[in-house]
């Protein structure tokens, strides 16, 4: 904090403690912030003269011409003119050196308008043997075979203690009240552990999290130091201090520094850990003794940060899609059961026992009103109870506050501690602390309700959680408290939280509980069939979209890595891909897949330039494209866009983009992007990934074209689409050959290439698959993206093997298998269907590749597949 703050003494002193100003650095570096207009600096602070070799006031409105050399000013004009610079980059390497014989590390950012320079001295003891990459890989060994998340989170902590060398490394995941818990934990032996000890929220404030969502890693070489003051404080251009959110040399909190000294830890290191948009959690590190990370460490650490949490989001998103299909199988037998009632309240009550099994509950009470043929269902005066329940008059009471409540819930009310919200409810904790109620019908108000019994917990806190912060010898500043010391507290009053996936299987019961009253009792025998083959067909649809887009980004992966230059580079675009695809998939999302904009689209993939320079004009009407189209041709748009800001006419304040289309139900889409005003354009000298992606992969996967031109005068596209992908305006086990031991390269006759027929509908899938035969120096057929061109190619080519895709843009490629089975030509179906479900009688046991799979699944299968016939 740069002051004391007044007010009355309560934690929210720590939520609005300035920590993103703090107007001073720590002290082993220095800063410059510089007016990138004029290059001339504003503000300094740090150890200049070590590391420039000049004083603070000797540098304040110099000239960065003066301290860097011709190559060193181009290469931060550069990175001025080709990134964003929202977060810290590299400026040079630790070739670097302002003061002779003293190399430093430096990275530049931009902060409110100013070009901030931060630096401090280079560690070059082992940077060159250290493989970052590899280092990260071997990070990761093994780490995905973990049987479970706390075992995945304990190796993760293991390996990055062996990296970072700290005397106690911490997977520290954040509850749902945002309070803190050592999930696992990699200590030296002598220290004291920490594992399964509990924080109150107030111990990382709002505004930390905050910052922790902004930077990947944060590194505290020091507790004992003497903050290097910003100089002048407040900035002569904006006449605010400085936002030092994303500076690495940002000055510790006075209360965070205490509250370290306090646990006996004088440097610490934390990296985010990232789930879905949030904060998850944290790998913290903490040291005994001072201690500073030599960056290209930093950078590994870094990475496999990111790289654990997106492991992490599969890990998480795949328990939520078991338990989905898990609850949608039990819920499929209920609705069966209640199809052949006439009485949707007495098919209730029949199945009590099912409806207790379907969510995990220590007791479940049913409230059903008069029905609409005059027949009431009433059971103990309209209740009927099972298990361990409230009784019918403390139901009846409930249910009467929960429907005065309805309108702030949608349908679905979950709380792990009902006395809180509804006071009477204390009075039976002890067999309903836990309540999730669904509401089944309009009028009268009929509710389902599982009950969940008090769980008296004992939780192990780091200290007294009552009493986080303590006042200082400043008056009414709160300081952290000084034992942290296990402190046990006993609570009462809640039973288990309600999980996610709880709350999902509500949701579906309530839907399909209110389709239901709405069914015909005389179509109740086709009802029963239709649920279930619609419940067949949603967890095979909910199956195969899943393992489709990993199939996508896996190929993403080997497709940018292959025209990656570095280890940043390839982070780098692939992160801004995966982003890309990320939006798309969002907004498909927001419409239940029917469809996207082609404005929205556009819009979304090029926001941060169009509010950035008002240099982008889009001109056409609105167009619906189908998914597929949409996911295409926004990978397509964000490329010419990367490029545009980078080399481009988005890179130059005079520059412009004109994006005009336009639209015919007969002769389909056709879209122009023409740049204009940018940097002299020349034609690249080898076809990137981005090439690729705008112009093969964008007319593969729609049908269509793409043709990117290279003029002097600006980049141009154009791109035209069938009326077909737009309209205007608005766990079964299988045979499968690549479990078996694979053939060797030499077992496949090499003076007569084998001939591999291709039939996939994914671009990118497609493209993973030709690189593996080309790189056998096999001979590729096809490919074939669609059923016609399958038929065609099974029935008239030469083939000696095949991969076939099971679904073909919605068509069943089982006619193309057909032919290839009477030809006798050996072939593998590839799907992300469950290959038990989805096959007919014909091809049962058929070899299967299921995605999503490798360039070596791909490899091994090819060559299985050849030497056995």
């Amino acid at each position: 904090m740069t002051k004391q703050m007044d007010g009355a003494v309560d934690l929210t002193n720590c939520d609005r403690e300035p920590i993103h100003i703090p107007g001073s650095i720590l002290p082993h570096g220095a800063m410059l912030v510089v007016d990138p207009a004029t290059m001339l600096v504003e503000q300094v602070a740090g150890d200049t003269l070590g590391l420039f070799g000049k004083d603070a006031a000797s540098l304040t409105g110099q000239d960065l011409a003066d301290m860097l050399n011709a190559e060193q000013l181009q290469r931060l004009r550069e990175l001025l003119q080709s990134s964003s610079l929202a977060r810290p980059r590299h400026l040079l390497d630790p070739l670097l050196r302002v003061v002779p014989d003293r190399a430093i590390d430096a990275s530049v950012h931009l902060s409110d308008g100013a070009l901030v320079i931060e630096v401090e001295d280079a560690d070059l003891s082992d940077r060159h043997a250290v493989d970052p990459l590899a280092c990260v890989q071997e990070m990761f060994d093994g780490l995905g075979d973990a049987p479970d998340l706390q075992a995945y989170c304990q190796l993760a902590a293991e390996r990055v203690r062996a990296v970072a060398g700290y005397d106690r490394v911490m997977v520290y995941r954040f509850m749902p009240d945002d309070s803190g818990w050592v999930f696992a934990e990699a200590r030296h032996d002598d220290i004291t552990p920490f594992l399964d000890l509990h924080y109150p929220a107030s111990d990382i404030p709002k505004q930390a999290r905050t910052l922790y969502l902004t930077s990947w890693l944060r590194l505290i070489t020091e507790v004992d130091y003497t903050p290097a003051p910003l100089l002048p404080s407040i900035n002569p251009r904006s006449g605010l201090p400085l936002d030092m959110s994303h500076a690495t040399l940002r000055d510790v909190s006075p209360i965070h520094r205490e509250y370290l000294r306090n646990m006996g830890v004088d440097a610490s290191m934390s990296i985010s850990i990232i789930f879905e948009g949030r904060l998850w959690g944290l790998i913290a590190c903490h040291h005994h003794t001072p201690r500073r990370l030599p960056r290209h460490l930093r950078g590994v650490c870094e990475l496999f940060g990111s790289m654990f949490s997106l492991q992490l989001e599969v890990r998480l998103r795949a328990e939520q899609l078991e338990a989905r299909l898990l609850s949608r199988k039990a819920l499929s037998g209920i609705m069966h059961a209640l199809a052949s009632e006439d009485d949707y309240g007495a098919g209730l009550v029949a199945q009590q026992q099912q409806l207790l099994d379907y969510i995990s509950a220590g007791g479940l009470a049913l409230r059903v009103g008069q029905t609409r043929g005059g027949v009431a269902i009433r059971v103990n005066s309209g209740i009927t109870a099972l298990g361990n329940t409230p009784d019918d008059d403390q139901i009846g009471a409930l249910t009467d506050w929960l429907t005065q409540r309805m309108g702030t819930f949608e349908g679905v009310y979950a709380t792990d501690r009902l006395g809180e919200d509804y006071p009477p409810a204390k009075a039976y904790a002890e067999i309903a602390s836990g309540l999730l109620a669904v509401s089944v019908s309009r009028e009268p108000r009929d509710f389902v309700l599982w009950f969940r019994p008090e769980v008296v917990e004992t939780v192990q806190w780091g200290g007294d959680p009552n009493k986080p912060m303590e006042v200082g010898p400043n008056g009414i500043r709160l300081t952290p408290r000084k034992s942290f010391e296990a402190w046990t507290e006993t609570v009462r009053g809640r039973s288990t939280p309600w999980s996610p996936s709880d709350n999902d299987a509500a949701f579906d019961l309530r839907v399909s509980l209110l389709e239901v009253v709405l069914r015909r009792i005389d179509a109740a025998a086709r009802e029963r069939l239709r649920a279930w083959q619609q419940e067949q067909l949603l967890m095979a649809e909910l199956d195969h979209r899943v393992k489709n887009t990993l199939a996508s980004i896996q190929a993403m992966v080997a497709q940018t890595s292959r025209s990656a230059s570095s280890l940043a580079a390839f982070t780098h675009g692939l992160d801004r891909r995966i982003r890309s695809m990320s939006r798309a998939h969002s907004l498909l999302t927001q419409s239940r897949w029917e469809g996207v904009s082609l404005i929205v689209l556009i819009q979304q993939e090029l926001d941060a330039y169009r509010a950035e320079h008002a240099n982008v004009t889009i001109t056409g009407p609105d167009v619906m494209l189908l998914p597929k189209a949409a996911l295409a041709l926004s990978l397509a748009i964000h490329e010419l866009a990367t490029n545009a800001g980078k080399y481009g006419a988005l890179s130059a304040a005079g520059g412009h983009v004109d994006i005009r289309w336009q639209f015919d139900p007969q002769a389909g889409l056709e879209l122009r992007w023409q740049e204009s005003g940018g940097p002299p354009v020349s034609k690249p000298t080898r076809r990137g990934f981005g090439s690729t992606l705008i112009e093969r992969a964008l007319a593969l996967e729609t049908g269509g074209s793409s043709t990117l031109t290279f003029d002097p005068g600006g980049v141009a596209c154009a791109i035209v689409m069938p009326a077909s992908v737009a309209q205007s305006g608005g766990t079964a086990s299988h045979a499968s050959i690549a479990h078996d031991a694979p053939a060797k390269v030499t077992d496949i006759p090499t003076d007569n290439p084998p001939r591999i027929l291709i039939v996939e509908d994914s671009a990118m899938v497609l493209m993973l698959i030709e690189d593996v035969v080309i790189d056998l120096g096999w001979d590729i057929v096809g490919p074939a993206m669609r059923l016609p061109e399958a038929l065609k190619l099974a029935c008239e080519a030469a083939i000696d093997a095949a991969l076939v895709d099971v679904n073909l843009d919605g068509e069943m490629s089982w006619d193309a298998a057909a032919i290839l089975q009477d030809r006798k030509i050996p072939f593998v179906f590839t799907t992300g269907y469950d290959s038990a479900t989805v096959l007919p009688e014909r091809f049962a046991g058929h070899p299967v590749l299921n995605k999503p799979f490798s360039a070596e699944d791909v490899g091994r299968t090819l060559q299985t597949l050849l030497s056995r016939h």
